[in-house]
């Protein structure tokens, strides 16, 4: 809660340009195959240092991914379900890159779809500012180039994201409980009893807010914008 008297901190949409790490098998596969874009649908840690995948691949070199994994000693499976010669859904499980741990540690809600183009990844985060900059900063140091391509500021409100106040304030307790952190900081009991309001409200609400987030990545076109160096 913010004192009384202190200003609200300011938050914002932030689309995000990053690097990825160059032992990773995205940065030099999709380095390989400039014209494919990778969509990153889902994700989920399966075990211990390990993370769990769904992504699309679109374009020429979309084929290619099963016999050039073997390249990768980070990848543990993968599994193709083609769409199209140029169209193919993945579940690739691998290492957890250092990437997914920086956004972890800064508790980085990345949107989906998560978009890997020619070595850099994309996405759009609703952040505050001062959580951007550790970000970045922890990014730089640990990964590799990173930059805000742009941003949509506004008071500490997610209402812009289409939430309901009561929506608001129940993501709000979510994630300052860790309820999304990983591994899970809280349960969805202790969450609800925390808000006060019963558990099937509470799991019911969270799942409104999470469509919410998914279908409003659906309308991001991160392709059209320009890095800078």
């Amino acid at each position: 809660m913010t004192p009384e008297g202190a200003p609200a901190e300011t938050f914002g949409l932030y689309r995000v340009a990053a690097r990825l790490p160059k032992d990773s098998w995205g940065y030099h596969f999709t380095l390989a195959h400039p014209r494919l874009r990778l969509e990153l649908l889902n994700r989920i840690e399966v075990a211990p240092g390990q993370l769990l995948v769904e992504v699309r691949m679109i374009g020429e070199g979309a084929n290619e991914w099963p016999a050039a994994s073997r390249e990768f000693p980070s990848v543990v499976s993968v599994e193709a379900h083609p769409q199209g010669e140029r169209n193919v859904l993945y579940r690739v499980t691998f290492a957890i890159p250092s990437i997914h741990l920086v956004t972890v540690r800064h508790r980085v809600l990345t949107r989906y779809p998560i978009i890997i183009q020619a070595g850099w990844s994309r996405f759009e985060t609703f952040a505050s500012a001062s959580q951007m900059r550790a970000f970045l900063a922890d990014l730089r140091r640990h990964v590799g180039p990173g930059e805000i391509e742009s941003v949509r500021q506004g008071v500490g409100t997610m209402q812009g994201l289409g939430l309901t106040p009561v929506q608001d304030t129940v993501f709000r307790e979510a994630l300052s409980s860790g309820y999304y952190a990983v591994p899970r900081e809280i349960s969805l009991s202790d969450l609800a009893d925390r808000i006060g309001r019963s558990k099937s409200t509470v799991s019911v609400t969270l799942m409104k807010i999470e469509k919410r987030l998914a279908d409003s990545a659906l309308q991001l076109d991160l392709t059209s914008f320009r890095l800078t160096a």
